[in-house]
């Protein structure tokens, strides 16, 4: 698969709406598309007030005594963080979380580590052709911090670090992103999971309120809708996709889009 290069995301995604051969696994896809890049140029955070250097990492303090056997299995991704100006909208957004005894290091090798898994589905949701996409990627933990996951590639600055802010392993858990480029402002993202494909407004009231201190800012947590998602499995579609001159519909070619009204 092509991948997607992370510092232009508005352009490239507006090649993926013409092809899905973009559609790209691992990092660079979890990363360039749901950990969007913070182009802010102001230091001071419109979210606390504070002074923030907006190339570093925040403080994260991830959840104590975390077990991650409980976590293992299917999500829901029903909120996620994304910048003001590079706002994607996404659907039936699932995740699958296994355990692994090995990851890949960044030269390709493999080291028998102890990592974790996720293998994620998802659509745009204004893409009219509903097309599942999907992507995986794996960290790697530290058994003394398994709350903390890290992810490295040659084709990156800088390690990619996740962290379990909160769970309630059976019902909801918070999750943070971020990391440091050598140049350029950080990668920071978020995301609310569910075992269900909603969760009660308290409980998101109480994961939203963790946010803030973590610089991100409430009013650009985004729902994720589920409710009209197919289950046909997702896979890697290498067909174009075509938008004709004067219209933003895109279409595959052979594909007959007439709708007879009344049949």
């Amino acid at each position: 698969m092509k991948p997607i290069n992370g510092h232009s995301l508005m352009s490239e995604f507006s090649s993926f709406k013409k092809s899905t051969a973009q559609v790209a696994s691992g990092a660079r896809i979890f990363y360039d598309q749901f950990g969007v890049k913070d182009e802010m140029k102001s230091r001071i955070s419109l979210v606390t007030g504070r002074i923030v250097d907006k190339r570093k990492c925040p403080e994260v303090r991830a959840v104590a005594h975390f077990d991650l056997s409980q976590m293992l299995g299917d999500w829901y991704v029903v909120e996620y963080y994304a910048s003001a100006e590079e706002a994607l909208s996404y659907s039936c957004m699932k995740a699958v979380f296994t355990e692994d005894d090995h990851v890949q290091a960044e030269d390709g090798s493999i080291e028998w580590t102890p990592g974790v898994t996720m293998n994620f589905t998802y659509r745009f949701a204004d893409d009219p052709l509903g097309e599942n996409l999907l992507g995986n990627i794996t960290w790697k933990i530290d058994l003394n911090e398994p709350a903390h996951w890290t992810h490295s590639e040659m084709t990156y600055d800088g390690i990619y670090n996740t962290y379990v802010l909160d769970t309630e392993y059976k019902t909801w858990m918070l999750l943070l992103h971020c990391a440091e480029q050598r140049e350029g402002a950080r990668y920071l993202s978020a995301f609310i999971l569910s075992r269900k494909a909603t969760l009660p407004k308290n409980v998101m009231a109480y994961l939203r309120d963790k946010l803030p201190r973590y610089d991100v800012d409430v009013k650009y947590v985004f729902p994720i809708p589920h409710e009209e998602c197919s289950d046909k499995p997702a896979k890697a579609d290498y067909t174009p996709i075509l938008v004709e001159v004067g219209s933003k519909i895109p279409k595959k070619p052979g594909v007959s889009y007439n709708v007879a009204f009344g049949h």
